[in-house]
C-alpha cells in the first residue's frame, strides 16, 4: 500500500505541475515556445548541466528577445519548428529598462564546440524601429569551432554577421542564407557579412548558394594560410566597397558567383593613391577582386600570404599558392555608370593628396568605378602562372569577370540602385546622413521583399557546372538537382574498420563511386592524383561520423575542367588511416 500511495502522489504531482523549460534539463532537446520568448536569454545563458550537444527548438512565426547575449559553451544547434511556410523564429534585441539593448546575439567562446543554426531570422532592429549600433550577430572568440549555417536570414546588422576574432582554425560552412541591409549610416565599410581578424588563420570556409543584399562592405573575409577557401555560387547585389577581402588568401575557390553593383564606390585619388583599399597602390582603380604578392609596386612594398605564414611559425611556398576563379558576372548597371560619368563631368573639388613620387599634388576629386580585376591584379596573376618566376604556381587560374546585365525581373529590386547611387554621393561629398536599408521592418516582412530571380538565358546555364550563375536558390528547379558533393551515407552504423573500397563503375565515363567506411567521427580527405602523382582534384576534406559513405567523382579536376582519359589514383586519409587505390577514366 505504501509503495502504491507514493506511486499516486507522485502522479498527481505530475499531472498538476506543469512542464518548464528547464536550464538543468538533460534531455538533449529544449523546446522554448513562442509564450517564453521574454527569457530565451536567461534560459540559454543557464544551460550549464550539457552532457550532450544541445538542440534547442524555437517556434516559427515567433519573435524572441534577447536581453543578454548567448554565451555558448557546448556544442548546440538552434532551429524553427512548425509550417515552413510560416516565418523562421525571429531573434531582436529586447529593450531593457534603461532604453539600452544587446548588440551582440551569440558568442561562441568555448574551444572545439559545434554549432548549427537552422531556419531563423537574426534581426538588428528593436521594436521601436530603432536600429541596434555596432551590432554582431555571431561572434567566434575561440579556436576550432565549427560553425554551420542553413536558411539564416540576417537582417541590419551594422558591424557584422559573422566575425571571427582572435580565433584559429575555425570551420565556417554557410549554405542557402541570405544577408540584407548589413549598413552603418556613418560608416562604409560598416555592415560586414563575414569579417575575420587580419591574424586569424580558418580550417575551411564555405560560402554556397547564398545571397548578399545591399550590404556594405566584406561579404567574404579570408585572408592567408587557409587550406580551403569556396565562395561559389552566390549573389551579391548592391555593395558600397569591397566585397572580397581576399587579396592575400592562399586558396580560394570563387565561381559561378552574381555580382551586381558591388564596390559602387569605386573611390576617388585621395583614397586610391593611399592604397587603403588594399588594391593598387596608384590610381589604376580600386577592383572587385584583388590578387596580392610579395613585390614593390610603384615604390611601395606590398604583402601576400607569406606574412600570415610567419605568424604561424610555417614557411610559405608560393607554388602552392592555389587560386580558381572562373565563371563569375560583374555588372554595372547603366543607372550607377550615368552617376560616375554626370559627377566626373561636373566635380570641382580638388583635394591635396600624398602622391607616391613628389610633391603633394591637388587632384580633382573624380570617380574611378571598380573592375573586376584592375592592372595590378594582371600583373600579380601574370608573376604567379609564369614559368620563369620564382613564384610560378600551376594552380593559379583566373579569368576577368563576364560583363552581362541578368536581368532582374523584380522592379523593386532594380531600383534599390537609386538608393544606392544616393549614399555612394554622400561618401564622395564626404557627408552621411542616412543609410540605405531595403524594406527593414519589424516585424521583418516574409517572404523577403527582394527578389533576385533573372531572365538572362546566357548565364541560366552559365555555370562551371551547367547549372546558373549566382544563387540558385532564386531558380527552385535547378536547385533542387544541385549538389556541391555528391556524399550519400549507406549507413549510420559503426563499422568495425576503416575501409576505402574500390570505385565503381571502373573503368567509368564520366561519373565514378568511391565508397568508404570510418570507425569513429574525424576529417576525411579523398584527393585524386593523375598519373604523375600531381593532385588534380580534392574531391572530399570535412568532418563526418562514423558511419559508411559514398562520394561520386565526375572526372573533372578542382577548375572544374574534364579531365582526359587516362590511369588515375584516389587516396583516402582519416586520422592514422590511409589508403590508395587506381581507377580508370575512359572515354
Amino acid at each position: 500500500m505504501k509503495k502504491l500511495y507514493a506511486f499516486i502522489v507522485l502522479l498527481v504531482i505530475a499531472l498538476v505541475v506543469p512542464n518548464k523549460v528547464s536550464a538543468q534539463s538533460t534531455t538533449d532537446t529544449v523546446y522554448i515556445p513562442g509564450s517564453k520568448s521574454l527569457q530565451i536569454s536567461d534560459i540559454i545563458n543557464a544551460d550549464t548541466s550539457v552532457t550532450a550537444a544541445r538542440v534547442y527548438v524555437l517556434d516559427r512565426g515567433a519573435i524572441y528577445y534577447i536581453d543578454k547575449a548567448f554565451e555558448i559553451t557546448h556544442s548546440c544547434k538552434f532551429i524553427s519548428t512548425g509550417t515552413s511556410t510560416k516565418r523562421p523564429a525571429v531573434l531582436a534585441a529586447a529593450i531593457r529598462a534603461d532604453n539600452s539593448s544587446e548588440e551582440w546575439y551569440f558568442k561562441l567562446i568555448q574551444v572545439g564546440i559545434k554549432v548549427e543554426l537552422d531556419d531563423l531570422y537574426l534581426l538588428s532592429m528593436r521594436s521601436d524601429l530603432k536600429t541596434l549600433g555596432w551590432s554582431r550577430a555571431i561572434h567566434i572568440g575561440a579556436d576550432n569551432i565549427a560553425l554551420k549555417l542553413r536558411r539564416v536570414v540576417f537582417d541590419g546588422w551594422s558591424e557584422a554577421g559573422i566575425r571571427v576574432y582572435g580565433a584559429d582554425h575555425v570551420k565556417l560552412d554557410v549554405q542557402d542564407c541570405h544577408f540584407r541591409n548589413f549598413i552603418h549610416s556613418t560608416s562604409y565599410f560598416g555592415g560586414q557579412p563575414f569579417l575575420s581578424e587580419d591574424m586569424d588563420h580558418p580550417d575551411t570556409t564555405l560560402f554556397i548558394n547564398n545571397t548578399f543584399f545591399a550590404c556594405n562592405a566584406y561579404v567574404f573575409s579570408v585572408r592567408g594560410h587557409g587550406p580551403k577557401s569556396v565562395f561559389e555560387h552566390n549573389t551579391i547585389a548592391y555593395t558600397a566597397v569591397n566585397p572580397f577581402l581576399s587579396a592575400q588568401a592562399d586558396n580560394i575557390f570563387i565561381k559561378n558567383n552574381l555580382v551586381y553593383a558591388a564596390h559602387a564606390w569605386g573611390g576617388n585619388p585621395e583614397q586610391i593613391i593611399g592604397g587603403w583599399f588594399e588594391n593598387a597602390y596608384d590610381t589604376i582603380s580600386s577592383c572587385v577582386l584583388a590578387i596580392n604578392k610579395q613585390m614593390t609596386y610603384n615604390g611601395k612594398e606590398q604583402h601576400g600570404p607569406e606574412v600570415y605564414y610567419k605568424n604561424l611559425n610555417l614557411t610559405y611556398n608560393p607554388a602552392t599558392r592555389l587560386e580558381a576563379v572562373h565563371n563569375n558576372v560583374c555588372y554595372n548597371p547603366d543607372k550607377l555608370v550615368k552617376f560616375y560619368k554626370d559627377w566626373n563631368d561636373t566635380v570641382k573639388t580638388y583635394d591635396s593628396v600624398e602622391v607616391l613620387n613628389g610633391p603633394k599634388q591637388y587632384l580633382k576629386r573624380v570617380l574611378t568605378m571598380a573592375p573586376w580585376l584592375n592592372k595590378l591584379d594582371k600583373i600579380v596573376i601574370d608573376s604567379l602562372t609564369n614559368p620563369k618566376s620564382w613564384d610560378y604556381s600551376s594552380y593559379i587560374s583566373i579569368d576577368d569577370a563576364i560583363n552581362a546585365n541578368p536581368g532582374f525581373s523584380d522592379a523593386g529590386t532594380v531600383g534599390h540602385i537609386d538608393s544606392l547611387i544616393s549614399y555612394v554621393q554622400q561618401i564622395a561629398t564626404g557627408k552621411f546622413y542616412n543609410g540605405w536599408q531595403y524594406k527593414m521592418t519589424f516585424p521583418p516582412t516574409w517572404p523577403i521583399p527582394e527578389n533576385l530571380a533573372y531572365t538572362n538565358t546566357s548565364l541560366l546555364n552559365g555555370g562551371t557546372d551547367g547549372f546558373a550563375i549566382g544563387d540558385l536558390n532564386w531558380f527552385p528547379a535547378q536547385k533542387a538537382t544541385w549538389t556541391i558533393t555528391d556524399v550519400k551515407t549507406l549507413s549510420s552504423n559503426v563499422p568495425e574498420k576503416f575501409n576505402l573500397s574500390q570505385n565503381y563503375p571502373n573503368p567509368f565515363n564520366p561519373d565514378t563511386k568511391i565508397n568508404f567506411s570510418i570507425p569513429k567521427s574525424g576529417n576525411v580527405k579523398i584527393e585524386i592524383f593523375n598519373i604523375l602523382g600531381q593532385k588534380v582534384r580534392t574531391l572530399l576534406n570535412q568532418e563526418f561520423n562514423a558511419g559508411s559513405y559514398s562520394s561520386t567523382w565526375n572526372g573533372r579536376n578542382d577548375f572544374g575542367k574534364q579531365l582526359s582519359s587516362g590511369t588515375y589514383f584516389y587516396s583516402i586519409e582519416t586520422g592514422l588511416f590511409r589508403m590508395t587505390k587506381k581507377m580508370i577514366l575512359m572515354k
